[in-house]
């Protein structure tokens, strides 16, 4: 290094580059988060809670009239992850993008064709490679380590009969979740399980990159609350996090199918899905 054409020592040279380190900014952390799904029953905790934490929040919905939030720091945008145009135009490069994608089905019938999470998330990668965003976090479910039936169980255990209606559901969550660890994005996949409408308990137990106890249920808030953490945290960076709780899930006992399928139901009519 030379100084007004005199040459500086070797030392001073490295004292100098130090002293430029120190005064650097730090790396900047995230400040805005992208929620695309919205009108979802995640979103309704994601929103509120992503707001107190200080976040600029943009929420994408195809309906966003049906999102009821207001803040002055929440942006409530038109979108469809079957159109990249809409996805890039949310995006400004410098946020996390928090994928709650979810269709709108009848647990009582057969899902009979689904492409929502495989063309939806590869949108949306694909937008966000065109404006520089570079974190996903994507919402799939424990029942994707299940082994999908390929033919109708006999009887009709609530459960097993789920598994069975929404079978081509989850196998596009399972091919969605490749697609994303195949994509050059940082990532955390998450796999809830069953999710409850209830005050956040604080009792999530996670499973990194391996199988989870299945048949357990944990709240929407609870849920939200870790996926927040993942917007900033490494912890789980490029990893698929399986999310359950000590708590069973019992049909019938704490949780009332024929109430939630007539919920499902209202729902669907007020999006206008048959």
């Amino acid at each position: 290094m030379r100084i007004a054409g005199f040459e500086v020592p070797h030392s001073v040279k490295a004292l100098f580059c130090a002293l430029l380190l120190c005064f650097q900014a730090p790396a900047q952390a995230a400040d805005r988060v992208l929620i695309i799904g919205a009108t979802s029953r995640s979103a309704a905790e994601l929103i509120p809670q992503a707001l107190e934490r200080g976040y600029e929040v943009t929420a994408l919905a195809r309906r966003p009239e049906a999102v009821e939030f207001e803040h002055e720091r929440l942006t409530v945008v038109q979108g469809d992850v079957y159109d990249v145009a809409t996805l890039a135009a949310a995006m400004r490069g410098d946020e996390v993008v928090i994928s709650m994608v979810g269709p709108r089905v009848d647990p009582m019938k057969e899902v009979e064709f689904m492409d929502l999470y495989t063309v939806g998330t590869a949108n949306i990668m694909q937008a966000m490679r065109e404006v520089g965003d570079t974190r996903l976090l994507v919402a799939s479910s424990l029942a994707v380590e299940n082994e999908l039936p390929t033919a109708k169980p006999a009887g009709n255990e609530l459960g097993t009969m789920w598994i069975w209606n929404a079978r081509r559901l989850y196998r596009d969550m399972q091919e969605m979740e490749a697609l994303v660890r195949d994509s050059g994005l940082d990532y955390v996949i998450l796999r809830p399980p069953f999710l409850v409408e209830e005050p956040a308990r604080g009792d999530l137990n996670l499973a990194v990159n391996a199988d989870s106890p299945k048949g357990t249920m944990a709240t929407y808030a609870d849920f939200a609350s870790f996926v927040l953490d993942q917007v900033e945290g490494d912890d789980y960076l490029n990893a698929t996090v399986g999310i359950t709780t000590d708590r069973q899930l019992q049909w019938g006992e704490n949780v009332d199918f024929e109430k939630l399928a007539e919920q499902s139901k209202q729902l669907r009519e007020a999006a206008g899905t048959p």
